[in-house]
């Protein structure tokens, strides 16, 4: 199957084109009846409508609204650490980085104690460097604990931790961790957390995307379902405008109900599916091939930037 992958700022971008767009609202309240809704910000000032759609990420003030219940009781944490990247590259070391991957590679294998990504974030201007990221990933079961050395070590202590444990890689794939500068660690530790919610109540407001079933990045699928619940959701929503039903709450409520059935199904397994691939990528099968299947090698083409 093709893997199409997106720089996500540039994909925000674009999708807020010609958008009016209000930054900086923080919701507070919630109020909804058979009539419609009204949202309430911090700033003081509300909002109505007919439906509110919640796609406001994995600790969704909008998801605490409508069950009751705070991220902290919903969230699972994902045992695995993750130290952050990043830097610019330019001339021979950024071709040796396209050859490996035009946009992206992935380092699996459970011999490496690790999980890596390298990902490109764009290219420069000048069409000859370009910024990076990387992503270093081990299992561990106390990724949570305030105590963490995660939690107080230095940008160079992690980096010094990673460059130790892929000092055994290859020269061309330990390259990208050998050229990032302590400065370009991030400070503060990444915790990855998952959501699986067995169903949803029907009413004014709705949830999408991580909201909803928030996921590891281990298949990049997060993004992808949620741009498949928005397709879906304005779908039913297009419907429930075209019969004039919106102030038909058992209507809008059946709509509802339907929309979040699917998308819980189709989203739970995805959660599910990304949780063991990160589990399997440090596993063989019994006849000593790598757990995961379809894998492929690096393809290392050769790349020739236009002078």
């Amino acid at each position: 199957m093709p893997f199409i992958r997106a720089e996500r700022s540039r994909l925000r971008k674009w999708l807020l084109t010609n958008l009016p767009i209000q930054w900086g609202k923080h919701v507070t309240e919630i109020h909804h009846d058979d009539a419609g809704v009204e949202v309430f910000f911090k700033d003081g000032t509300s909002a109505k409508g007919d439906i509110v759609v919640g796609a406001d990420g994995v600790y969704s003030p909008v998801r605490t609204h409508l069950l009751q219940r705070p991220s902290s009781d919903l969230l699972q944490v994902v045992p695995l650490s993750a130290i952050v990247g990043e830097l610019t590259l330019s001339g021979d070391a950024f071709e040796r980085q396209l050859a490996l991957g035009h946009s992206a590679y992935n380092l699996i294998n459970p011999e490496l104690g690790f999980i890596g990504f390298v990902g490109l974030h764009y290219v420069l201007p000048d069409g000859k460097s370009g910024r990076f990221y990387w992503m270093f990933m081990q299992p561990d079961a106390e990724v949570n604990d305030s105590q963490h050395w995660l939690q107080t070590s230095t940008q160079q202590e992690k980096l010094a931790h990673v460059l130790q444990t892929t000092a055994g890689l290859p020269p061309k794939l330990r390259e990208i961790f050998e050229l990032t500068p302590a400065e370009g660690i991030r400070k503060e530790p990444h915790i990855w957390r998952d959501l699986e919610l067995d169903s949803l109540p029907s009413s004014r407001v709705v949830l999408l995307g991580d909201a909803a079933h928030a996921m590891t990045p281990s298949r990049g699928e997060g993004a992808f379902h949620a741009f498949i619940d928005a397709i879906k959701l304005a779908k039913v929503l297009a419907q429930l405008d075209a019969d004039g039903d919106f102030h038909d709450i058992t209507a809008v409520k059946t709509a509802v109900a339907g929309y979040h059935e699917e998308m819980l199904r189709r989203g739970g397994a995805a959660v599910r599916a990304s949780r063991s691939s990160y589990q399997d990528a440090q596993k063989r099968a019994e006849d000593g091939n790598h757990f995961i299947t379809g894998m492929k090698q690096l393809s290392n083409e050769p790349i020739v930037l236009a002078s």
